[in-house]
C-alpha cells in the first residue's frame, strides 16, 4: 500500500470533537489501499483527554510523537483567569498579551522544534507519499509544507475550521491587525506550497478562493465530518418507539463557547419554566463550559431544569444521545458561523432522535433541513421563537418519541474515508 502521514496535533489521548475527523482516517484508510501513519504531539496542552479513542486505531499503525515546549494547559488557564486589578493580576495580563504578539499564527508554534526534527526524520525514513495535515492549530501547516517541499512529497492541507474565523471568534487569540497580517503571510505561504485542500464545507473552500487566488490552481475537495456506523449500531437495533412518562429528556453534547452559546435558549427555557411548564423538560449538557458561558448556567431558577456533567468520554456521549428524548444544537449568530457545520450534527442524525436546532441560515441549517426528516429550526437570536418551536415539540412529544429520523449513508466515516482516498489517489498516482 502506499503510505500517507496525517499530521494531526489533536489525535489521541486527546478528546473532544476536532479528534473524530483524523481518527476516523486512519481507523478506515488501509481498507481503501492507503497505509496511514500519524505525527502529532506527545505531551498535548489541551483541557480534554478521552483514552477510550486509543481503541479506534488499527493495531500496527505507526504513531510518532513530537514533544511541545508549550506549558500545560493548566497554566495557560491561569493567565487568563485574571480575577481582580492586583498588582500581580495586571502583570500576569500584561504577559498574555506580550506572549500573544510573539507566538503566532497559535501557541501550538512551541511544538515547532521537535515537530519539524520528527517530521525530517519521518521524510527520510518511511517513504511516504504524501502528507495530509489537519487545523486547527494552523501553525501544523507550516512545518509539513516546508519539509514536504524540501523532500518533494506532496501536501495536502485539511480545514476543520476557518482560519479568519478562529482568530476572530477564539478565546484568548490575539485579534490584533499586526497578528491577522501575520495569519495572511503563513495562509498564503502554505496554500502555496501545498497541492491539494480538503475542508468540511464548501463554505470554507469559496472563502479561501475568494481570499488567495493561488487555490484555483489547487485541487480541492470538500469532505464533512460525519458519524462512524461502528459507534452506533448497537443502539440503533434497540431504538425504541414506546411512549415514556415523565419530563422531557433534552441533551445538549459539545463546547459551549461564544461560537455556540446557550445564553437566548438557556432565557427561552427559562421563560417556559416561569410560565409553569416544569416538570416537563430537563436538560443535560455533556461537554466543557468554558468560563466566559458558565455564569448563566449556574443561576438558581435554571438549576431545576440544567444538569452540568462536563466532558464524558465519547462511547458514554454516543449512549446518551440514545437516551435522550430531543437533542440540541446551538449556533450563535457570529459573522462567519454561518459557514460553520457543527461536527455534532452528524452523529445526532444518526441516532433517529428530534433534532432541535438553535441556528442560523446557513450550513448546519441546510443539512438539517435537506438531510434530515426529523428536526425542529429556530432562529438563535429570537427568543420568542425559540419558546413557541419548544412548545410545539412538548404539544407534539408522544409522536416524536416514536419517530426515527433517517441520516444519508453519505455521512458514514467510512464513505468520507473512501472520499479522501480517491484524492490522494489523484493527487500521487496520476
Amino acid at each position: 500500500m502506499k503510505k500517507v502521514l496525517i499530521i494531526a496535533y489533536s489525535f489521541p489521548p486527546v478528546g473532544g470533537a476536532g479528534v473524530q475527523r483524523p481518527l476516523k482516517f486512519v481507523k478506515y484508510l488501509r481498507e481503501f489501499g492507503w497505509e496511514p501513519l500519524v505525527l502529532t504531539v506527545d505531551n498535548p496542552s489541551v483541557p480534554i483527554v478521552d483514552r477510550t479513542l486509543f481503541d479506534d486505531i488499527p493495531e500496527g499503525v505507526k504513531i510518532f510523537r513530537a514533544r511541545s515546549c508549550e506549558p500545560s494547559y493548566a497554566k495557560k488557564a491561569s493567565f487568563s483567569e485574571v480575577k481582580s486589578t492586583s498588582f500581580g493580576s495586571i502583570q500576569r495580563r500584561m504577559f498574555k498579551n506580550l506572549v500573544s504578539y510573539i507566538f503566532l499564527p497559535d501557541f501550538q508554534v512551541l511544538w515547532w522544534p521537535h515537530y519539524f526534527k520528527e517530521l525530517m526524520s519521518i521524510a527520510k525514513n518511511e517513504k511516504i507519499d504524501c502528507i495530509f495535515v489537519t487545523a486547527p492549530p494552523f501553525s501544523a501547516f507550516i512545518p509539513a509544507v516546508f519539509i514536504g517541499s524540501l523532500y518533494k512529497i506532496p501536501v495536502i492541507l485539511d480545514y476543520r475550521d476557518e482560519w479568519a474565523f478562529s482568530r476572530n471568534q477564539l478565546e484568548n487569540t490575539n485579534k490584533s491587525t499586526w497578528a491577522k497580517f501575520y495569519d495572511k503571510i503563513f495562509e498564503n505561504y502554505a496554500l502555496k506550497k501545498c497541492v491539494g485542500i480538503t475542508a468540511v464545507n464548501a463554505s470554507y473552500i469559496a472563502g479561501l478562493m475568494g481570499a488567495y487566488p493561488v487555490v484555483a490552481t489547487k485541487r480541492t475537495r470538500v469532505i464533512t465530518n460525519g458519524y462512524d456506523e461502528a459507534d452506533f449500531a448497537q443502539y440503533l437495533k434497540t431504538f425504541s418507539t414506546e411512549v415514556p412518562n415523565g419530563p422531557i429528556r433534552i441533551i445538549y453534547s459539545g463546547t459551549v463557547w461564544q461560537a455556540t452559546s446557550l445564553k437566548n435558549i438557556i432565557l427561552a427555557f427559562s421563560a417556559l419554566v416561569r410560565e409553569g411548564v416544569t416538570p416537563k423538560f430537563v436538560l443535560d449538557i455533556y461537554g466543557r463550559v468554558v468560563d466566559q458561558e458558565m455564569s448563566y448556567l449556574v443561576t438558581d431558577d435554571v438549576s431545576k431544569f440544567i444538569t452540568l456533567h462536563g466532558y464524558v468520554e465519547h462511547s458514554a456521549v454516543v449512549r446518551h444521545l440514545h437516551e435522550a428524548d430531543v437533542l440540541l444544537i446551538s449556533l450563535s449568530s457570529l459573522p462567519g458561523a454561518e459557514k460553520i457545520i457543527t461536527g455534532k450534527v452528524f452523529e445526532y442524525m444518526a441516532t433517529g432522535k428530534h433534532i432541535l436546532a438553535v441556528v442560523p441560515e446557513g450550513e448546519t441549517q441546510f443539512i438539517v433541513q435537506n438531510d434530515y426528516d426529523n428536526a425542529t429550526i429556530a432562529d438563535p437570536i429570537n427568543i420568542e421563537e425559540i419558546k413557541e418551536k419548544m412548545r410545539m415539540i412538548m404539544d407534539g412529544i408522544g409522536g416524536i418519541r416514536m419517530k426515527k429520523g433517517c441520516c444519508s449513508d453519505k455521512y458514514l466515516r467510512i464513505n468520507l474515508t473512501r472520499e479522501l482516498a480517491s484524492l490522494f489517489n489523484e493527487l500521487v498516482c496520476n
